[in-house]
């Protein structure tokens, strides 16, 4: 995915779900869609912690020796640890956005060559930065998905 796009299609997603997230009750937002599953406060607590742990990566990949080794993160551990649920739902919103605008800020800057800075993935799989940025934006527009749909 081409950065152009990628930014596009982030720019896509945060007005998608900024226009439908006050339409649910907390008690909608709460409700859980199944055992071991989390409810869609979780899940946008999930994207900021994701926003977080990126916005390193994306940082890293352009200052750091290359190659960038991506480090995982226990994605449960996180959302338990910040009890998202208890968490105001306009104040969810509203740091998501503002977390993911600043990273939108950032990928736009990044020089056109930095998007071919060798990483390591996850499964320790040779990536460039430009495949990091598309891979967390399908993340994100997957779990944005799975908030209008559940």
């Amino acid at each position: 995915m081409e950065l152009t796009h990628s930014l596009a299609t982030l720019d896509a997603q945060l007005e998608l779900l900024a226009r439908h997230w006050g339409q649910w009750s907390e008690a909608e937002l709460l409700a859980l869609p199944g055992p071991g599953r989390w409810c869609k406060k979780e899940i946008l607590g999930h994207l900021i912690d994701s926003a977080a742990n990126n916005h390193r990566r994306f940082v890293l990949a352009q200052v750091a020796p290359a190659p960038l080794k991506l480090l995982a993160y226990d994605q449960d551990a996180w959302v338990r640890a910040a009890h998202y649920r208890n968490l105001p739902a306009a104040d969810l919103l509203a740091l998501w956005t503002s977390y993911n605008r600043l990273i939108r800020h950032l990928l736009a800057h990044i020089p056109a060559h930095l998007l071919a800075t060798e990483c390591f993935s996850l499964h320790n799989n040779p990536v460039t930065l430009g495949w990091v940025v598309a891979d967390y934006v399908l993340h994100l527009e997957h779990h944005v998905r799975q908030i209008l749909h559940e």
